[in-house]
């Protein structure tokens, strides 16, 4: 099927709103931390922790001990709504223009583009949890929770006050009757639930909001007398729109609808702030103590923070809603992961910080690519609480027509209140804070304070400049689309030459149950063969495979049964590419004695037949090198020596996968390795000869005969083949990526710790090859088995894979099955991809960054064709934390060339994904394939996203499926778009190809560029 370049963009951006259904992630620890973070409202910094030592806050000041306080932290807008969507999105409430806790307020839809935390992090493969207040709307942003607990309403214990909306009581009632109680033992519960994930948890906690509601138990660690009233005079020349008459405490029953507060009902609202302080820090200890007990404080980053001040009756005002210093001043406390080596604990940073740096903050403690916000990361304060981070920090508040913004540096706070559409000044305010936080008089316009107001009103021009359009101007911010991924190269450099594209991926791996007629796709090359288990010992013990036999009397050979096999793959067009000599016969076995336990002398029985067959060495080395030799002696007298010569011999077959492929020990085997070498030079001394292992950093749990467990081999047979002269031509390991185990499909992790502790070895023999000779990408392991990854996860994984391979010059992927029914594997499509590009030089290239702010890892191959043709370039997205489809990434090609600019070129684009992938086009247009069984549809409950039809749907959906098959087509071919015209760009010498795309999630994209 053609489509267009244009077309096809257009099918891109109007599926940028499409996610896949489901989000698993990491069942395996990674280094990046948990994130757990206490969201209070209301509170401001009155606590133990901050020197008021009236107010009983054990578990607070605890946290404080364990990190870092902060003690000039500052809110963008004193009001739950806003001041919680740019928390959510280290945005500034002026960059959103989102001011209100209305519909209109809320970050969805008002700003769809803009990238918030949840998002964020469940798109680098975190489980995302709110419980409780986190957002003000229950609705706003709740998509980009895994877990979303909504918060609740107010709980009255005693009879009336809830029909009087009541503005505090104290009930005689357990802890969790009212709704922090609640929401600390949800938060427990998940915490349970997610104890083997990756999460970041948002605990929002409503007290101190009104009404001041808490169990008397924390009203009786007060006593009502003990509280000052608070002077009610207000500040000399204050704005007449600076405070307002705190319509939100009239609300309340039992508050006068006008008029102040008389004193004794001061001290009991405050009485009533107090007690909610500390029945919302005993919840917020539970919560700790928990996390605690399941040992997840070693790798759980804690913050806890408010959303804004609050005033108790100064001014003789309530509440929040101003620009005030009581207003915008919060509690912060961060508390690295017990595990983090730099981690500091109980020191207090007077650095002046905001809301929005929390944003920037979790993002980097997490190793995630933060999108542009206006915050700034604490991280390097966290390490040295002395340091200085910013110079002022900003908040605002809008009145109707007219807007307040205001900066404070700490020992003073400017605001100017301004006409909100023309920015015009309309009145100006300056307190001094060097002594209190309470306002005394506005001194702007004093002589004496001339120069102090001149500076502060710089800085905040700065941030509100003067011909700046309307507060109230409707805003859209892309925020994501800004961090456009660049993959770049020059072409014209020699040294990021990283040599010839070969061909690694021509080798299909058969066991004896291989049947020759069934061909991999082969792109128009014979097939090659990695012939396993050809000597037989097979776990059917059938005997008609075995090449050595005891017939009763004495041994025989039938080395038949292997020509037999070997003329099949001949036979059928087949090159043998490699024989390996695993399994011994089983009549090798023969005068062993099995015992239960293990002795250090005799073989244990369990392990007589293993997973593949016999796992034990021969019980006769002269006999088994004679064996060895005569064998290689038929093949040469049956092929000639030449064609034999031609093919390699691996001796054993991920030799420790313990019990499964060898049940002996490491020395035994090197012994077997080194006879069996020696038997076959001695009759083809040009033999090339090699092993398989597993991974470098392979553990095993098996206790062999000997009572002891061997862990990778491959790193002292390195060793032990030097230092003993043993021969290998080449060495190879499995790589069974599981898409569930992020760091297995991290080739940055994947080549430091399961290849480079062998191919960079010391010891290792620099002319051999390094391999891979048992690949595929798998959801599991099965016995003898396993299931495979069918979506277009495969395609892009193995894009991927390929690029670490040609990078570290690993020759070979030995690969199982890759084509069905005449369609060729998600694996197979990105190979089709790049066998044009064999022969091509490979240059190296640089990204913008290692992932993208949805966590995607985006980057590419960048060839030159043969006699200066063109360029070809195979580009990947991938995500190995997060399987969801998720929004298609802006992707700019700048490729270097020996061209003057204005040198036209041609260029066009086949894509590999989700739409070409025959079985996912099933799913799309039968929703019931994506529907578990126990709700009506056809998918298996266990069944992983990515699974195939086979191993996912039921009968009745697999009938479906195959009824339906052929309207698909075979998936065999790419499908191009047309060809697009360019020109290059920069000077006359040289110049830039430039490509601008989109890429989606999980995709290879081939572009051919010609001139």
């Amino acid at each position: 099927m053609e489509t267009t370049f244009e077309h096809f963009r257009v099918i891109l951006l109007a599926l940028f709103a499409l996610f896949f259904t489901a989000n698993i992630h990491a069942s395996e620890p990674d280094r990046s931390p948990n994130i757990l973070v206490f969201l209070i409202d209301d509170l401001r910094p009155d606590l133990g922790a901050y020197g008021h030592l009236q107010v009983v806050s054990p578990n607070i000041d605890k946290l404080a001990k364990e990190g870092v306080k902060f003690t000039r932290a500052y809110a963008q807008q004193a009001i739950c709504g806003p001041s919680r969507v740019s928390i959510m999105t280290g945005l500034r409430p002026e960059t959103t223009g989102l001011y209100t806790i209305r519909k209109d307020g809320r970050l969805r839809p008002n700003q769809p583009d803009v990238t918030s935390i949840p998002q964020l992090f469940k798109a680098n493969g975190y489980k995302t949890v709110s419980i409780g207040k986190v957002y003000h709307s229950t609705v706003d942003d709740a998509e980009n929770w895994s877990t979303h607990i909504k918060k609740l309403d107010n709980f009255y214990a005693i009879d009336g006050n809830k029909e009087k909306r009541f503005a505090y009581e104290a009930g005689e009632v357990e802890d969790d009757f009212y709704k922090d109680g609640k929401v600390a033992s949800d938060a427990i519960r998940a915490l349970k639930e997610l104890k083997d994930d990756k999460f970041l948890m948002f605990v929002g906690l409503s007290k101190p909001h009104l009404p001041f509601n808490a169990p008397k138990r924390y009203w009786d660690l007060y006593d009502s007398n003990e509280f000052a009233v608070p002077s009610r005079n207000k500040p000399e020349d204050m704005y007449r729109l600076a405070l307002t008459n705190w319509g939100e405490l009239r609300m309340y029953g039992g508050i006068p609808k006008e008029g102040d507060v008389d004193d004794e009902l001061t001290k009991k609202l405050r009485h009533g702030y107090y007690a909610s302080v500390s029945y919302v820090d005993a919840q917020m200890g539970r919560v700790m103590q928990a996390l605690n007990e399941m040992d997840l404080r070693e790798n759980t980053m804690v913050v806890l923070m408010s959303d804004h001040g609050y005033k108790l009756g100064e001014y003789g005002a309530w509440n929040k809603h101003t620009n005030m210093e009581l207003d915008t001043k919060v509690p912060l406390i961060i508390s690295r992961e017990s595990s983090y080596a730099k981690r500091v604990s109980g020191e207090a940073s007077h650095a002046l910080v905001e809301n929005v740096d929390i944003f920037p903050t979790l993002a980097e403690a997490a190793g995630i690519n933060a999108p542009k916000v206006d915050g700034k990361s604490l991280l390097g304060v966290l390490d040295k609480p002395k340091s200085q981070h910013k110079s002022a920090a900003y908040s605002l508040f809008n009145r109707g027509k007219i807007m307040g913004v205001s900066v404070t540096n700490v020992d003073w706070r400017y605001t100017e209140w301004r006409n909100a559409k023309t920015q015009a000044v309309q009145y100006t305010e300056l307190y001094d804070h060097r002594h209190s936080d309470i306002a005394s008089a506005n001194v702007s316009g004093k002589r004496e304070f001339e120069e102090i107001e001149a500076g502060l009103a710089v800085l905040l021009r700065k941030q509100f400049p003067l011909d700046a359009p309307s507060f109230y101007e409707k805003r859209h911010i892309n925020n994501t689309a800004s961090t456009e991924m660049v993959l770049s190269t020059d072409f014209t450099k020699d040294d990021t030459k990283i040599g010839p594209l070969y061909d690694f991926f021509d080798v299909a791996v058969r066991t004896e149950r291989g049947n020759p007629k069934s061909k991999p796709a082969t792109f128009g090359r014979p097939p090659k063969v990695n012939t396993v288990r050809m000597l037989g010992g097979w776990y059917n013990q059938d005997l008609t495979g075995d090449t050595y036999q005891w017939d009763g009397e004495k041994y025989v050979y039938n080395f038949a049964a292997a020509t037999k096999r070997i003329d099949s793959w001949i036979d059928n067009d087949w090159d043998i590419f490699q024989i390996v000599l695993d399994n011994p016969p089983w009549a090798f076995q023969r005068g062993y004695t099995f015992v239960e336990e293990p002795d250090g002398a005799h073989y244990l029985k369990k392990d007589k037949v293993g997973v593949y067959g016999n796992g034990l060495p021969p019980n006769d080395a002269k006999a088994w090198n004679k064996y060895i030799q005569d064998f290689i002696t038929h093949l040469i007298e049956r092929y000639g020596k030449e064609r034999v010569a031609s093919w390699r011999f691996r001796v054993g077959s991920e030799i420790d996968t313990r019990p499964q492929h060898w049940s002996a020990s490491r020395e035994e085997f090197f012994d077997h390795y080194h006879n069996t070498v020696a038997a076959i030079k001695t009759v083809l001394p040009s033999a090339k000869v090699g092993a398989h292992f597993r991974e470098a950093s392979h553990k095993s749990k098996y206790v062999d005969y000997t009572g002891n467990k061997e862990n990778a081999y491959a790193p002292y047979f390195i060793t032990w083949a030097k230092q003993n002269k043993v021969p290998y031509d080449f060495l190879a390991i499995s790589y069974y990526p599981h898409i569930t185990h992020p760091h297995e499909m991290d080739m940055d992790t994947v080549y430091a710790n399961q290849i480079a502790p062998i191919l960079e070895h010391a010891d290792y023999n620099p002319e051999a090859s390094f391999e891979i000779h048992e690949y595929k990408f798998i959801v599991k392991m099965k016995r003898a088995g396993f299931v495979s990854v069918a979506t277009s996860h495969n395609s892009a994984f193995f894009a991927m894979l390929s690029k670490m391979m040609l990078k570290q010059n690993i020759k070979e992927v030995f690969q199982w099955g890759n084509m069905r029914d005449g369609s060729y594997s998600p694996e197979a499509m990105t190979q089709l991809a790049l066998h044009s590009m064999l022969g091509n030089t490979v240059f190296e290239n640089a990204t913008t960054s290692d992932r993208t702010v949805q966590g995607n890892r985006i980057d590419g191959i960048f060839s030159v064709r043969k006699e200066e043709e063109g360029m070809d370039i195979l580009t990947f997205n991938f995500n190995n934390k997060n399987v969801s489809y998720l929004k298609p990434e802006p992707l700019t090609l700048a490729m270097k060339v020996d061209k003057p600019a204005g040198t036209r070129f041609q260029y066009r684009v086949a894509q590999i994904d989700r739409y070409t992938n025959i079985e996912q086009q099933f799913f799309n247009d039968f929703p019931k394939a994506m529907i578990v069984e126990s709700q009506g549809g056809w998918r298996k409950a266990d069944a992983h996203p990515t699974a195939s039809v086979h191993n996912a749907l039921n009968e009745e959906g697999q009938s479906v499926f195959h009824k339906n098959r052929d309207k698909y087509g075979k998936m065999d071919s790419l499908n191009w778009s047309e060809w697009q015209e360019g020109k290059t760009e920069g000077t006359s010498q040289h110049s830039d190809v430039i490509i601008q795309s989109l890429i989606p999630s999980f995709t290879v994209q081939k572009y051919e560029v010609r001139w």
